[in-house]
């Protein structure tokens, strides 16, 4: 079997990356995720590159984006190897190379974890399409290894753990902090990795030395390469958004529904696709066991157990009942405590692969096959292509060209004036180096915040469900409009015109805006101090971009 080991893992690597054809294919043509994506983390890294502000101090701001005033330790640091890719190649070369430098990794992470830790009688091919479905999950793009990189990690800690592989092991601890997110993933696995080590600890009366060393160095290692943020959270004296973070409202028959929905459905940033193969296999072999009195699958049931209880916790972190501790205890009001889920897609396979053994060993090798090919089949709906198909394309999200037109038009310096948006992400306005008063930052400070709101008030004051978007949260400084909602992307197929538009122009001519693209016509652009200057349209471009000139103060 050994001799055949190369062959399954070359196999297994090229049937991951045969997931990504379309991205190979279609090149900026192709459809990929807008939300938390294309408008948000993509622009970020794309403009960190360009406006040189990767090195920079601890005191600098990041230009271009949210009026300039957005501390550069709001974002990723230098240290993070998908700044790196960004910095070597065009945004979207960097973007399909992240992907599958991630899926190729979780792939083998997952295969060699499943061989060697779980004493599975399936054979390696088996093993080897299992690994080949994980790594076909529709992941957060750009979580890197946070979330995929997980079976790769615990693959290395159990080595140690087992004083095994040791040299590869460490080398693998200490390579994986440069390619994934300490905050948006790994804490949450390292927390739950150090209750299981010290639970084993203290039920075998041991202590691993070398697991334990390790486990502090690579914690150690994730701070130091994410320094910027540590001294953000703990030293950085300006008040900022992220203090105003209110986002716990649910009563108690919400939190029952968001616990349902997240453990038959999970997450966005951590999509295992468990609906409905996984779930109905697992359930399936678990239940016929305990009718046939086997035993054997009694790490099915813990691992059900486990994955119920993360999608209680994250469900009860945004219970109304938390409100008191958040506001004593400043943390629980600035971090995200209920991420625990990003642990999920790993424990869905690894549920899978138990349950599929279990079905193997009593000899029903058929039904494993069709349970692949079913999950197969399941993953390859959840392609970005095709449940992206109705979106814009990347090319036709950020249309470059168009917006060449426009700063043609405009006929100034580009780095001479600022704009907004309605209707559109701050984002593609952003990634062709238009300078913005609005955009999408972790978080950013709260005096602008509170200028900001000014310009918006009128709208915020129409929709309550804004005014709580905003004020309990507004990570997203926009443009808002009522009549429009928490929508943006309105294309030229899309097209609602806004009639009422209520925002103080005076207040966004103080803070330096000069004009405003709007992606949808403004009935009364007039008469709230904008004027029409030019509407662009491109065949290339998913949008109809009205320019209207903000009035100068009074005028």
């Amino acid at each position: 079997m050994k001799t055949k080991e190369p062959i399954w893992i070359g196999l297994g690597v090229l049937l991951t990356l045969c997931y990504l054809l379309p991205l190979f294919w279609l090149g900026e043509q192709a459809h990929v995720r807008i939300h938390d994506n294309l408008d948000s983390n993509v622009v970020w890294y794309k403009n960190l590159v360009e406006s040189g502000s990767i090195h920079v101090g601890l005191q600098d701001t990041v230009p271009n984006l949210v009026g300039g005033v957005v501390s550069r330790n709001a974002f990723v640091s230098e240290w993070t190897g998908i700044l790196w890719l960004y910095e070597w190649f065009s945004p979207y070369t960097a973007y399909v190379i992240s992907q599958g430098l991630t899926r190729i990794f979780a792939f083998i992470g997952l295969y060699l974890l499943l061989r060697d830790h779980l004493k599975l009688q399936l054979p390696r091919a088996v093993i080897m399409f299992v690994a080949v479905l994980f790594a076909w999950t529709p992941f957060w793009p750009s979580g890197m290894l946070s979330t995929l990189g997980m079976p790769l990690l615990l693959w290395a800690y159990l080595n140690l753990w087992q004083k095994q592989r040791i040299g590869l092991s460490l080398l693998t601890l200490a390579l994986v902090p440069f390619y994934s997110s300490f905050v948006l993933g790994i804490v949450f696995f390292l927390a739950l990795l150090a209750l299981f080590g010290l639970y084993r600890e203290w039920r075998q009366k041991s202590f691993h030395a070398l697991f334990w060393t390790a486990f502090g160095a690579q914690v150690l290692l994730y701070l130091v390469i994410e320094y910027r943020l540590v001294y953000s959270m703990l030293w950085e004296g300006e008040v900022t958004s992220r203090d105003q973070f209110d986002i716990g409202h649910n009563g108690f028959w919400r939190t029952i529904r968001l616990f349902f929905k997240q453990f038959v459905l999970g997450h966005t940033h951590a999509e295992a696709a468990q609906t409905p193969v996984l779930l109905s296999l697992i359930l399936g072999v678990l239940i016929v066991a305990i009718y046939l009195k086997d035993p054997t699958v009694r790490w099915l049931k813990q691992g059900l157990v486990l994955l119920a209880g993360l999608s209680l916790w994250y469900a009860s972190w945004f219970y109304t009942g938390w409100e008191p501790l958040k506001d004593h205890i400043h943390v629980m009001q600035t971090f995200n405590f209920a991420r625990f889920h990003f642990v999920e897609p790993m424990l869905w396979y690894i549920l899978f692969a138990l349950a599929l053994d279990w079905l193997w060993r009593r000899a029903r090798q058929r039904l494993v096959t069709v349970m692949i090919l079913l999950q197969a089949v399941v993953l390859l709906i959840w392609n970005p292509e095709v449940i992206y198909q109705k979106q814009p394309s990347f090319s036709e999200f950020y249309a470059v060209q168009q917006f060449l037109r426009i700063q043609s038009y405009i006929g100034k310096p580009i780095d001479t004036y600022q704009v907004v948006s309605l209707g559109l992400h701050p984002a593609i306005a952003q990634y062709n180096g238009f300078r913005t008063l609005d955009g999408y930052v972790n978080f950013y400070p709260l005096t602008y915040k509170q200028k900001f709101r000014t310009i918006i008030q009128g709208e915020l004051k129409k929709s309550p469900q804004l005014q709580r978007y905003f004020d309990n949260w507004g990570n997203r400084v926009y443009i808002y409009a009522a009549e429009l909602g928490k929508h943006y992307d309105y294309t030229k197929t899309n097209q609602k015109p806004v009639r009422q538009l209520d925002i103080d122009t005076v207040q966004l001519k103080r803070m330096d805006g000069d004009y405003l693209l709007s992606a949808v016509p403004i009935r009364n652009a007039s008469s709230t101090g904008l004027k029409l200057e030019k509407t662009f349209r491109d065949n290339q471009s998913a949008w109809i971009i009205y320019l209207y000139r903000v009035a100068p103060e009074g005028g």
